[in-house]
């Protein structure tokens, strides 16, 4: 028996990093998995691991900041497994620490576009189903960044305290109604968005590494799972104790 077992997932960002342990972590505890992100061969390659670990899993095309492609994802989905029963909003970019003074406008839509907007399509297309089933599951993928400056540029830290106060109004909006949503705040995780990225960041870490995704991965099945279903709007920090020094 696995924690997710009848359970399905769209996980949002699936293709790479965090996402792709996600996917494959939720895989493995019995969910039913929707692996979605722009590139399909990426994405297919990892459902065709999922399967031969005989797991369930579709690979789902979706451009996250546009309204029509969230939809039929989320549709694809529905028509795929007959339900969607968790929500995983994973999909992100960064600004590479750029101030407000060097941001142009473009990087500033294209990262409030993936980083924001795309959440509220994903949730805006998922709810009504939740809402219909009298149960879901939305887990927002924040940051060190959620909670404080440095993290990452003007944008990318503007975008994550945003997902924040979105994940407080959804638990606040639907929490009544058998809908849990939660944040996770992942710390300096080993992945392709951080590669390049100074890691002297690791001296003020308090466990002495980056993270790995797989433990990002662990701490979504338990959000995913009916184990945490009296978390309501909270703020799951992983990341080897960063903040707390902050």
């Amino acid at each position: 028996m696995g924690r997710l077992d009848n359970k399905t997932a769209i996980i949002i960002g699936g293709t790479s990093g965090l996402g792709e342990a996600t996917s494959k972590k939720f895989a493995e505890e019995g969910a039913r998995v929707a692996v979605v992100g722009l590139e399909e061969e990426k994405g297919e390659a990892i459902v065709k691991e999922i399967r031969k670990a005989k797991g369930e899993a579709v690979f789902v095309q979706m451009d996250v900041t546009d309204r029509e492609s969230v939809q039929n994802g989320i549709n694809k989905t529905v028509e795929q497994f007959g339900t969607v029963d968790v929500l995983y909003n994973g999909a992100g970019v960064h600004d590479a620490y750029k101030n407000v003074v060097e941001t142009d406008e473009d990087t500033f839509d294209k990262l409030m576009n993936v980083n924001v907007k795309g959440p509220y399509l994903a949730a805006n297309a998922a709810v009504p189903i939740f809402l219909e089933n009298g149960k879901g599951t939305i887990i927002n993928i924040g940051s060190q960044s959620t909670f404080v400056a440095g993290a990452g540029g003007n944008t990318y830290v503007t975008s994550k305290h945003a997902v924040h106060g979105f994940t407080k109004q959804l638990a606040y909006d639907f929490g009544s109604k058998g809908i849990k949503a939660n944040l996770i705040a992942p710390g300096f995780i080993d992945t392709p968005m951080t590669k390049g990225i100074d890691d002297e960041r690791l001296k003020d870490i308090p466990a002495g590494r980056a993270g790995k995704p797989e433990e990002i991965a662990a701490a979504a099945v338990f959000l995913a799972s009916d184990e945490s279903d009296y978390m309501q709007g909270a703020e799951l920090k992983v990341d080897g104790g960063w903040t707390v020094g902050r």
